[in-house]
């Protein structure tokens, strides 16, 4: 059993792949990588939701009225603190990850009950 292949008679043979460019060295792996898409800007202007930019900005301790639309508009310090706040942000996933507490189930177990709203008197008919 020297020949150790396996013949597939109803498969078709590998072809190769066209029509994408593949790197032939590191400097052309570092041009891909440089792109646009690979900048805070980019992530920070059409990635994030407005409402993830609102949580950046509120950890960085941006007011409201200073947030902007355009990362290109945020002073060097600015920046530097929403790339605080974002390190920050992940070193809590973290220790909610380490932890392994990140089941939404952990967080309401043992949780106090609410006492249910009973009080339908809304919905009763009262003469007038």
């Amino acid at each position: 059993m020297a020949n150790t292949a396996i013949n597939y008679p109803n498969q078709a043979p590998l072809k190769e792949v066209t029509g994408r460019h593949i790197p032939k060295g590191l400097a052309e792996i570092k041009v891909l990588m440089g792109t646009d898409r690979h900048t805070p800007e980019h992530v920070y202007n059409r990635v994030l939701t407005n409402n993830e930019r609102t949580i950046i900005c509120f950890t960085a301790g941006i007011q409201p009225m200073q947030q902007k639309d355009n990362f290109r508009d945020y002073s060097g310090e600015v920046r530097i603190k929403i790339h605080k706040a974002i390190l920050q942000l992940q070193a809590l996933v973290k220790a909610f990850t380490d932890a392994n507490a990140m089941a939404p189930a952990k967080f309401v177990q043992h949780a106090p009950v609410e006492p249910a709203n009973t009080n339908y008197s809304h919905l009763t008919i009262t003469k007038g």
